[in-house]
């Protein structure tokens, strides 16, 4: 008799469903049914739900009390069956800057992390700064000398250098052989770590926009995610960070791991297939669709009321989902409306004659 598996619950912002969103709406991994984004919004008034795994995201985006709420929900689950898999605890899991301070503190980064009022004790730079909690950019480019940053600082807009998420990130990255720097990003799902992709790029900065993607550089990243090189001390750190579910972003500095920074909730994929005609990213979707079966277990005990009955399972997902899709749209749009497209053809054009 085959005994039925539980579904994975996802916990995240509305807003940033994407992250796993555009995997289930947009690739066929036969997961279906069985994983439900269900954002932070909606779970007061969220009917019963059966025995699952739960994952909880997102915590740097949540104001101090809606991060009490999730932590007291996670709390409450392992109250009311001891059994079910939580990944990421609220109340263990380490914010970006701490992250990096445990890091440097515990020898496993050679880079240190300083908050504006402490830039006197900054030991090496170059540095540069940027938010503890968004995902954007760097907010300044390599910055050589304490001078310097002062005058970075004082070119600020005063919201941002008073705001206590800026923060001070001494330069931990160094250019291979080739002088190339790299970056290179692994999951973490459950007890499963699969390493994803290795970006190059002249820039110390790299984003795949920014990423040289040529036939040897694919070739090195296809050869990084089957090796799987570093996933033992990927995991030691991730058990620093106190991170079940989440993906990693790091450099290899004299052969050792330099970690830029954890995402609990990292995006999977962010477009749909198809979307660049001639690559074609359904591995990524296979690799991760594999890890989250390794975290479904089979359904035991009654079903869980973890809010006020008003909204169903699939209800808050559909909701979800109407929201990734949105976000697609939008994205379609503007590249119909973009220019983008017609210079690379006109390059393409007179490139061949």
């Amino acid at each position: 008799m085959t005994i039925a598996q539980g579904p994975i619950y996802y916990f995240c912002t509305r807003q940033h469903a994407y992250t796993m969103g555009v995997l289930l709406g947009y690739y066929d991994h036969g997961l279906g049914e069985k994983v439900r984004i269900i954002p932070y919004e909606h779970v007061a008034r969220l009917g019963a739900v059966a025995p699952g795994t739960f994952i909880f995201t997102d915590f740097e985006r949540l104001l101090p009390p809606q991060m009490q709420d999730v932590t007291s929900l996670y709390a409450r689950i392992a109250r009311l069956n001891p059994d079910l898999p939580l990944l990421n605890n609220p109340a263990a899991v380490l914010g970006r800057f701490d992250l990096l301070k445990r890091l440097k503190a515990n020898g496993f980064n050679d880079f240190d992390v300083h908050r504006l009022d402490q830039r006197g004790e900054i030991g090496r730079f170059p540095v540069f700064l940027r938010w503890e909690s968004r995902h954007d950019p760097p907010l300044t480019g390599l910055i050589d000398s304490a001078d310097g940053l002062e005058k970075a600082i004082a070119a600020m807009p005063r919201a941002v250098r008073e705001n206590p998420d800026v923060m001070i990130v001494e330069f931990g990255a160094a250019p291979s052989a080739d002088g190339r720097f790299r970056k290179y990003s692994a999951f973490k799902v459950g007890d499963d770590i699969y390493a994803q992709h290795c970006f190059s790029s002249h820039s110390w900065y790299i984003k795949f926009a920014e990423a040289i993607l040529g036939d040897a550089e694919r070739a090195e990243s296809r050869a990084y995610a089957e090796e799987n090189p570093h996933a033992a001390q990927l995991d030691r750190i991730f058990a620093v960070a106190g991170i079940d579910y989440g993906r990693i972003d790091y450099c290899i500095v004299d052969g050792r791991i330099q970690t830029f920074e954890i995402n609990n909730n990292p995006t999977v994929m962010s477009r749909p297939a198809g979307w660049d005609p001639g690559a074609d990213y359904s591995r990524y979707a296979t690799m991760h669709a594999r890890a989250l079966r390794g975290i479904m277990r089979p359904a035991s005990g009654p079903d869980l009321l973890l809010g006020d009955g008003g909204i169903s399972v699939d209800a808050a997902h559909a909701d979800a989902m109407r929201a990734v899709r949105r976000r697609i749209a939008g994205f379609s749009l503007r590249r119909r409306l973009s220019l983008r497209p017609l210079k690379k053809r006109l390059a393409r054009m007179f490139k061949r004659k």
